[in-house]
């Protein structure tokens, strides 16, 4: 890559995010990852040489062309297309004070707008399936308690996949009930803990006192084999961790908790992000529709025509 290029792009990505920006490493593996798929792009279809890429050679119209290689050839979806659009920006921004020759390619750059995109209808599941869940795992079975405190605290949490792992013993205050995660941008919060996962908490630290993570085996790759027994319990639903994370939100909604609290239980910055948790529409809030609702449609028999067949053909025969 050209010398002015490829130092920025070292710049943004390793010390700009990292110190200036203090993101997550899961966020800067991110923005690594787009501008490999960018940088392989430029190279192998575009065929545009190393030495060839340059603010200069990269115009809006080559990487309007690169957004719709991903939605097209790599079948991204329209969310994961205007997060790499996003990442891609925020270098450009961050150019714009270092490349004043090239401000005005920057600026067209920067009016690629994202594409609108239907919101998916959030799914989660029931107290009952939950409930179902949590019994299936044996606490007396190898692993069991490990395995059934994760999965609780995903849950009494609404933690991320990541903030579990990565809780130290130093973060947790069982007398208080609660613990303190770190979350995106390195963020922390408090999060309270049921008295049941509190006591599933204290048994399993008793036996694990030596570590300073509360789970130092645990890898994503456990998080993926514990949610294949998750799918297997309940089968019709397409559960991951965050389903649990989106579970617990939505049953507070439902119980009247200020969404306000919900926001920072999830660690959400925006109240936008939270509040599509408020859009789920569960079957007790149906109820609860359902009776405040007068029935102003009266309840009439409906005519059989096979009653009357006469009035049936004629009708059949105008």
């Amino acid at each position: 890559m050209n010398r002015n290029f490829s130092y920025y792009l070292s710049k943004f990505l390793g010390e700009y995010l990292v110190v200036e920006r203090n993101l997550s490493s899961n966020t800067v593996k991110s923005y690594k990852k787009t501008f490999q798929i960018f940088v392989n792009y430029l190279v192998n279809i575009k065929k545009l040489p190393l030495n060839k890429i340059t603010f200069e050679n990269i115009s809006r119209d080559i990487l309007s062309d690169f957004l719709d290689y991903l939605e097209e050839e790599r079948k991204n979806t329209i969310r994961s297309r205007n997060q790499r659009l996003a990442c891609t920006k925020s270098f450009y921004k961050y150019c714009m004070i270092y490349e004043v020759e090239n401000m005005e390619n920057i600026r067209k750059i920067l009016t690629i707008r994202s594409k609108n995109c239907t919101e998916p209808i959030l799914d989660y599941l029931t107290e009952e399936e939950m409930q179902k869940i949590f019994e299936s795992f044996n606490i007396s079975q190898q692993n069991g308690l490990r395995n059934l405190l994760i999965l609780a605290l995903l849950y009494d949490t609404s933690a991320r996949a990541s903030e579990i792992l990565h809780i130290n013993i130093s973060d947790i205050r069982l007398e208080e009930k609660y613990i303190i995660l770190t979350g995106k941008g390195n963020k922390k919060r408090i999060v309270p803990i049921m008295d049941n996962t509190q006591k599933l908490l204290s048994e399993y630290i008793k036996s694990n006192q030596s570590a300073n993570l509360l789970f130092p085996n645990a890898t994503y790759e456990l998080i993926r084999y514990l949610f294949k027994k998750v799918n297997k319990i309940i089968d019709n639903k397409s559960i991951t961790p965050h389903t649990f994370r989106r579970t617990r939100a939505t049953h507070l909604l439902d119980k009247g908790i200020n969404i306000i609290y919900i926001k920072e239980l999830l660690g959400h910055s925006n109240i936008a992000t939270t509040e599509k948790y408020a859009k789920v529409i569960t079957s007790s809030k149906f109820k609860a529709i359902e009776k405040c609702t007068t029935n102003f449609i009266k309840n009439e028999t409906i005519n059989d025509w096979k009653d009357d067949e006469e009035l049936l053909n004629q009708l059949l025969n105008l």
